[in-house]
């Protein structure tokens, strides 16, 4: 028993002693982190878009983990805080593989040795593209069109890099950056005069990949491109009951002056492009003159299109052409200047209406360069316009019982060169005298607007 007892006093003073001994000192080494990929490594993934989104995080033994250098190459690294982050990977063929690294950085700088990495494979999906819905092409133009579409792709819009067309034919396609998505064609794009035309369109991808081909107009349907003919356009904006009238009307009066013209009454407006800029804004520009003759009747669909007009004449206006506007005025007298004409140097609408105008009553022209005209049918309500300077007087009706003024019925907006010349009432219901009609147009064609 003695002897057990000896043994646990040197048990006793070896502990006592090696607990009084100095403590051990230095710096402990610092760990480096350990990073984690949301999928184990080389496990199986399913081969999917080009966008990807991929989830790591990291786990530091003796701190915290402040970010992560990413890379898919093990050579170029970025860095960043987040743990997760969705990328668009760039293909060069239908299909390929990348394998993706990330390793964690810990609070002092240290980065895991041993980074996460997995292989993501992906498949090229081809994009897609359409024309947008509303901008089909009227069934005949003039040599010029305007295009409109819209192109996507499953693996991201930003995956498009160019959009392709080609006229007439699926063998001779064009570029375009995949920045453009409007494109308006002339006779020196190819377009063929006198003959039917098709526009063929497709999107080609980062990796080649072509979406299928879409083509404007549909099948079963035309898209004919007349040739421009002459410098002078006349716009027919009159009630289709008017037609007969207003065509032997121009017939005479511009017997002498060719013209080309355009019917956007037809068909509900069926020739008008339903993309006025550029489209119809640049179909105007075709032309030195533009003759746009309308009129008011009872019912709405006979008034003048005076949004297409509000939208499209200042432009071609700007663009230095001349203009000859006629038309009557909606019954309506509340509407400002600016709500219905904003082409011409107007004030304001009168706000006193003439209910009927007699067959042969004569204008008075204030610009007695101009011929005396007369009305050759019963005119209803006709409303005149109150000018700004320097705009010209050159026809008012005789005084009314109604108005008991003047009313101002036709203005030029210059007393020299003018080029905007404005009549509100339906000239070619002003045919009394024939040959003041021809002299009308003479004086405004040739003198005025300085057609040779």
């Amino acid at each position: 028993m003695k002897r057990y007892f000896y043994y646990y006093l040197i048990f006793i003073t070896c502990i006592l002693i090696y607990s009084c001994s100095d403590p051990i000192t230095g710096t402990i080494e610092n760990q480096p982190p350990n990073t984690y990929l949301s999928l184990r490594p080389d496990s199986i993934i399913s081969p999917g878009s080009t966008i990807k989104t991929i989830n790591w995080w990291g786990d530091d033994p003796d701190g915290f983990i402040a970010g992560y250098r990413i890379s898919f190459d093990s050579v170029n690294w970025g860095y960043t805080t987040k743990n997760d982050s969705t990328f668009i990977l760039s293909i060069n063929g239908s299909d390929s593989t990348f394998r993706f690294f990330v390793a964690a950085v810990d609070n002092k700088g240290l980065i895991d040795p041993t980074p996460a990495t997995n292989l993501y494979p992906v498949i090229n999906t081809p994009p897609e593209v359409s024309f947008d819905a509303g901008t089909e092409i009227p069934d005949t133009t003039f040599p010029l069109a305007t295009f409109k579409w819209t192109g996507s792709d499953p693996d991201g819009v930003e995956n498009i890099r160019f959009y392709q067309y080609s006229l007439n034919d699926t063998l001779n396609f064009k570029r375009v950056p995949a920045t453009v998505n409007l494109l308006t064609l002339t006779k020196d794009s190819g377009l063929v005069l006198n003959s039917d035309n098709i526009l063929y369109l497709r999107a080609e991808d980062e990796a080649g990949a072509l979406s299928p081909i879409v083509q404007m107009p549909d099948t079963g349907k035309i898209w004919h491109v007349k040739p421009q003919t002459a410098r002078i356009l006349l716009i027919k904006d009159m009630p289709l009951t008017d037609f007969t009238l207003a065509d032997n009307y121009f017939i005479s009066v511009m017997d002498t002056i060719s013209y080309d013209v355009l019917d956007i009454k037809s068909d509900n407006g069926a020739l008008i492009p339903k993309i006025v800029n550029p489209m119809f804004i640049e179909t105007l520009k075709l032309f030195d003159i533009v003759i746009w003759s309308a009129n008011r009747g009872n019912v709405s669909s006979d008034n003048a299109n005076f949004d297409l007009a509000q939208n499209s004449l200042p432009f071609y206006l700007q663009s230095g052409r001349k203009l000859f506007f006629t038309t009557g005025l909606p019954n309506a007298e509340v509407q400002g200047q600016g709500e219905l004409i904003n082409f011409a140097p107007i004030d304001s609408l009168s706000t006193c209406t003439i209910a009927l105008i007699p067959n042969g009553t004569s204008l008075i022209n204030a610009d007695n360069t101009y011929p005396v005209l007369s009305s050759s049918v019963l005119l209803q309500r006709i409303r005149g316009i109150n000018i700004t300077p320097p705009a010209q007087i050159v026809y008012r009706l005789p005084i009314s019982t109604a108005c008991q003024t003047n009313t101002i019925v036709a203005i030029k907006d210059a007393a020299v060169n003018p080029r905007n010349i404005l009549m509100t009432m339906p000239v070619y219901k002003l045919n009394g005298d024939p040959n003041a009609s021809k002299e009308l147009f003479r004086k405004i064609i040739l003198s005025e607007f300085g057609y040779q």
